[in-house]
């Protein structure tokens, strides 16, 4: 059996029983046996599992392995990609799974290009750009009918739109709700979400508890999205929380996760302080680190949540949280179905209006990146050539462009030095490119280390401006609004993205996003 048979064989088995012990062993005679199809099957799981750092680490590691490999190389990038997408670089996802979709035409294999293609879909929905994911998702469903996870999907649609009878019927007729699949876990978390809209809260409450806890056995960082829900269904409904063991057990797991679960263990931190108006800030940050990592239902929800907490207590974090969700809010018109919060976010209309209109940036760092790169730093203008270190220039420029301005430290560490091992002795260039990227910036407070990202500070770049012109755009539903916010964009993208820096790979990246970006809103 080769290297593509026995990775075949150890996919299926994976999918169908999850991390039993004789898929455990299975793995052990795998490394003795094929060592390339056991590093892969490990990048596989490690993103099934959320831990997206070290599927990206991995992977990266093994991709000069599959070249001229095509019917390797299309899973390796499929699961980069997956890493990536779960870690809220959906930029740097859809170019992997572009590489995957490459790989796949050389084969020819056209079942395998469906299902990449679905990746694609998957990071449509991720960027609220619903309504070509439904689309999508509809063509997907006659090429595969019955396909559980294409109906996990339209559930999930149909709950944003608040059809939620309609959801509970994909959610209970998915095969997947009985299977030993992984992904059922997910169907019991949602489903749970469209049981609580309906007012059924005990029965809401006692799914959430049995997702986490097969997440939890299943040793997924993930755990810690269906915990937080559970606490916002108890803290708002007043039911019994759930059990302690479970909820200890799931923010353990979420150390492992990446931006969307150590958001989700801010919320459940959040949801257990017993004072509303300190909960109420917890849970705006944790909304805030939702939306870094494009988990938009869980942003709205807890956004929603603190909003509704600090008018209870008039906590100006109250304003906050509208401005963070208002964009957000007219895509998921089924949440006002809400019997918890959909009274009250009727009612706050007006500010969630007033939250929508564009603000005057005051950045500490505002970044032009499209053109002549102009940095101004509180408003002073810098100049990058006098570093002289081009690790710290690169880094800088990496940040600048990544969604939120965050990195994960070990993935920057790959980017700069893709050949070095990632171990106590190489990591001092990095540290050195950090402290000349602080020492320039005037502020070190710019450039900050949190959890295991680094993060710039108070940013502003054309770019972000664009993307954000764009999620307002298709908030619209007045045809005038949505052209002023489209030009406004097309006024910013008059030039090319970094063109100071045309054989970086990683630029690369963002460039040909950037190109994606630049022909939707000129209509292309």
């Amino acid at each position: 059996m080769d290297t593509e048979a026995r990775l075949k064989q150890a996919v299926n088995m994976f999918t169908k029983s999850g991390y039993d012990s004789e898929f455990s062993l299975y793995l052990q005679q795998l490394k003795e046996e094929d060592p390339l199809a056991h590093s892969m099957i490990e990048v596989y799981i490690h993103a099934h599992r959320h831990e997206f750092p070290v599927a990206v680490r991995k992977g990266s590691r093994i991709i000069s392995r599959v070249s001229g490999k095509p019917g390797l190389a299309w899973l390796l990038f499929m699961s980069i990609g997956m890493a990536y997408r779960g870690m809220g670089e959906l930029e740097t996802a859809e170019n992997y799974f572009l590489r995957a979709l490459d790989a796949l035409r050389i084969l020819g294999d056209k079942k395998n290009l469906s299902r990449i293609n679905f990746q694609i879909s998957v990071i449509r929905f991720s960027k609220t750009d619903y309504k070509q994911a439904h689309k999508d998702f509809l063509s997907y469903k006659k090429e595969f009918p019955g396909s559980p996870l294409i109906d996990f999907y339209l559930g999930l649609f149909a709950l944003i739109a608040g059809e939620l009878d309609k959801a509970i019927k994909y959610f209970d007729c998915s095969a997947l709700a009985n299977a030993k699949s992984p992904y059922r876990f997910s169907i019991y978390e949602v489903k749970a979400l469209a049981l609580r809209f309906l007012g059924r809260f005990p029965e809401a409450m006692k799914t959430l508890c049995e997702s986490a806890e097969a997440y939890i056995n299943y040793g997924s960082a993930y755990s810690a999205f269906p915990v937080a829900k559970a606490l916002q269904l108890s803290r708002l409904a007043g039911l019994e929380p759930p059990p302690a063991s479970l909820i200890r057990k799931a923010l353990k797991l979420a150390k492992k996760g990446s931006w969307g679960e150590l958001a989700a263990a801010e919320e459940i931190e959040a949801l257990l302080r017993e004072d509303d108006a300190d909960a109420a800030e917890g849970l705006y940050e944790a909304a805030k680190n939702y939306l870094k990592a494009y988990q938009n239902i869980e942003a709205v929800l807890s956004g929603h949540a603190a909003a509704w907490l600090a008018w209870r207590t008039e906590n100006p974090v109250f304003i906050k949280s509208l401005k963070l969700i208002g964009h957000l809010l007219p895509l998921h018109p089924g949440l006002k179905k809400d019997p918890l919060l959909g009274d009250f976010m009727a009612g706050i209309e007006p500010f969630i209006a007033k939250a929508l209109k564009p603000v005057q940036n005051d950045e500490s760092i505002r970044a032009y990146l499209i053109g002549k790169l102009r940095v101004f730093v509180e408003g002073k203008e810098i100049s990058l050539t006098g570093w002289r270190r081009k690790k710290a220039i690169n880094a800088f420029l990496y940040l600048l462009l990544s969604p939120n301005h965050r990195i994960p430290v070990d993935h920057l560490f790959y980017l700069l030095w893709p050949r070095r091992e990632y171990i106590r002795k190489n990591r001092y260039g990095l540290y050195t490119a950090i402290n000349t990227i602080r020492r320039n910036l005037g502020n070190p407070a710019l450039l900050i280390k949190r959890h295991d990202f680094y993060q710039l500070e108070n940013v502003w770049t054309d770019l972000g401006e664009i993307e954000d012109l764009v999620r307002l755009a298709d908030a619209m539903t007045d045809p005038a609004q949505r052209e002023e916010y489209l030009a406004r964009a097309r006024e910013l993208a008059k030039g090319e993205l970094l063109p100071e820096f045309p054989y970086d790979k990683h630029i690369d990246e963002y460039r040909q996003y950037y190109e994606r970006l630049r022909r939707r809103i000129l209509g292309e």
